[in-house]
């Protein structure tokens, strides 16, 4: 086994939710996330002899997983569906955003609009995304209707990402 920096290790432990929340941004499927936080965590203990420890590690972490994505889309030879883009681009700045104060402001945001939802929509949320639950087990899971899933899904995203807009154009 290679004897890793106590730097890059501790960087990466340190920064795990944000690197993994940045690629879960550009690929928007957990399981594919979590192939790429892999590899994403290989290519960084590769390449820390090119980390300048005088720099924040969180970007240049982000910037090898950006490339890694990069990589995947190439392989799959498909990209990012037009029109999220600037969605997608949002949530990777505020993985990557370099203070920490901003990420934890936007964390009591979203979990404000979160507490703001019927219990069984916070519970049909976190099946989904917390645990990543799809498809019939979802179903099974939650007293929806299984038709109608996809369809609260996206209406309570829409409605957290209005939340989320009017709490932090009110600061």
């Amino acid at each position: 086994m290679e004897n890793h920096s106590f730097t890059a290790v501790l960087g990466i432990t340190e920064n795990r939710s944000r690197i993994f929340a940045f690629i879960v941004a550009l690929v928007r499927d957990f399981d594919t996330a979590e192939d790429l936080f892999q590899e994403t965590v290989v290519q960084i203990l590769k390449s820390e002899h090119q980390f300048d420890p005088t720099r924040n590690f969180l970007p240049w972490a982000c910037g090898i997983a950006r490339n890694v994505v990069r990589q995947y889309w190439k392989r799959r030879a498909k990209s990012p569906s037009t029109g999220i883009e600037e969605t997608l681009h949002n949530l990777a700045t505020i993985a990557t955003d370099e203070n920490a104060e901003s990420w934890a402001r936007e964390r009591k945001v979203l979990r404000s609009c979160l507490q703001k939802l019927p219990e069984k929509m916070q519970r049909l949320l976190m099946l989904r995304y917390g645990h990543n639950i799809k498809g019939k087990e979802l179903a099974d899971s939650t007293p929806i209707n299984p038709g109608s899933i996809r369809t609260t899904l996206a209406r309570l995203r829409t409605q957290l990402r209005q939340c989320i807009q009017a709490k932090t154009a009110n600061e």
